[in-house]
């Protein structure tokens, strides 16, 4: 992770760096506003501007004027590693504990930041190396482990199989169509057919999409086996 890593951040900044994650992958299109991130935050946008700048120079976020704030690489790294540890530890708390899912939000979040990389690995093996939280989020996997192998467009996913939307490549006008049909990281679909001109029908949530074969080939999916409930037959 070049010169940074979670050990030597404070959790302050690395809920910052966290957040911007968790705002991008809900759907808001980086850069994202520091009113949006002052919000998301609960703390007043003088303390926003504060360690946005502090953040920057660390080369962890880049700030547009006027427009707002975005992760760099190394930004990006380190809100994905904790967010692996977050939702790792909420499975954990779910599944072997049984505590509600936003009862193991709230501890997951004061976890994350006394997890390392070791730590991680171990929990992920322990439970049997899940790909989603109890919420439907996806939890990202080590940085090494090759991922996104297993990953294929939306357009060559089989027919009727339940399938977890790991990544959109698209504009960010196509990423909010996108993204208020319910197609988002994260989120669940189902193809349930094909038209003659290459159109898929799909199953999100319940609710039947139709999608043009040129924004189905942007979206990556991986192939799940899940409980009939979280994809609607």
């Amino acid at each position: 992770m070049d010169d940074h890593n979670t050990s030597t951040m404070s959790e302050s900044e690395q809920m910052y760096l966290l957040t911007l994650a968790m705002l991008a992958e809900d759907g808001m299109v980086p850069p994202i506003p520091l009113a949006a991130l002052a919000h998301a935050r609960a703390i007043q946008p003088v303390s926003v501007n504060q360690m946005v700048r502090k953040l920057a120079d660390a080369g962890l976020v880049s700030y547009l004027p006027y427009k707002g704030v975005e992760l760099t690489r190394d930004g990006k790294m380190i809100a994905t590693r904790v967010l692996r540890y977050r939702r790792l530890w909420e499975v954990f708390l779910v599944e072997k504990l049984g505590m509600l899912p936003a009862e193991a939000d709230t501890l997951a979040c004061r976890l994350e930041h006394l997890t390392s990389d070791d730590v991680a690995d171990r929990l992920a093996q322990f439970l049997g190396d899940p790909q989603v939280s109890p919420q439907g989020k996806p939890i990202p996997r080590h940085e090494d482990a090759p991922d996104a192998a297993a990953w294929i467009t939306l357009s060559d996913a089989p027919f009727g199989r339940a399938l977890q939307v790991m990544r959109v490549d698209t504009d960010p006008p196509a990423q909010a169509f996108l993204a208020a049909a319910g197609i988002r990281p994260g989120g669940m679909a189902r193809v349930q057919a094909t038209g003659v001109d290459g159109e898929l029908l799909l199953d999100v949530a319940g609710r039947r999409v139709r999608l043009a074969p040129e924004l189905a080939v942007q979206v990556l999916v991986l192939p799940e086996t899940v409980p009939d409930h979280s994809v609607s037959s």
